[in-house]
């Protein structure tokens, strides 16, 4: 990984086992490593537009900056704007209370719109679990919710 000057001073007080606690996904294989390789590369392109690396962040960190969490990272935050992706059968598969409470969760993270998605079909990728189904019926009963919200 090339890291600037700056990015290396920052890497230097935020130590790898400071960071894995973050993302259980952090402990498996080299996704800290890929999240960091592209964190700092965010930082050294804002970096090049001003030499200020406080500005950098700041950009790095405006409120129309794009946060992708799971359900659980999200709990107790807001935001203007929630997309929810791949509201289908396959993709909530745990007890039906427990869905419901997340489901719940990830919706009432909006204040002002609420995206919802769902496919018909998905294409199985080589490598993807035999439990993939293609045909990938929409998860009506938690849709059916959202008119209430």
């Amino acid at each position: 990984m090339c890291a600037s000057p700056s990015s290396r001073s920052l890497l230097e007080l935020v130590t790898h086992p400071s960071l894995n606690p973050l993302s259980p996904s952090y402990q498996q294989g080299k996704r800290l490593n890929d999240v960091i390789k592209e964190a700092t590369g965010a930082f050294k392109r804002e970096l090049e537009a001003d030499g200020d690396p406080i500005a950098a962040l700041d950009r790095l960190s405006e409120e129309d900056t794009i946060r992708i969490l799971t359900v659980h990272k999200c709990m107790g935050l807001e935001f203007e704007k929630v997309s929810v992706f791949g509201v289908e059968l396959q993709f909530l598969w745990s007890d039906d209370e427990d869905v419901k409470a997340e489901f719940f969760v990830a919706i009432s993270r909006a204040n002002s719109e609420l995206v919802l998605t769902s496919a018909r079909q998905r294409l199985r990728l080589d490598g993807v679990s035999s439990r993939w189904r293609q045909n990938s019926p929409a998860h009506e009963e938690l849709l059916g919710y959202t008119d209430e919200f």
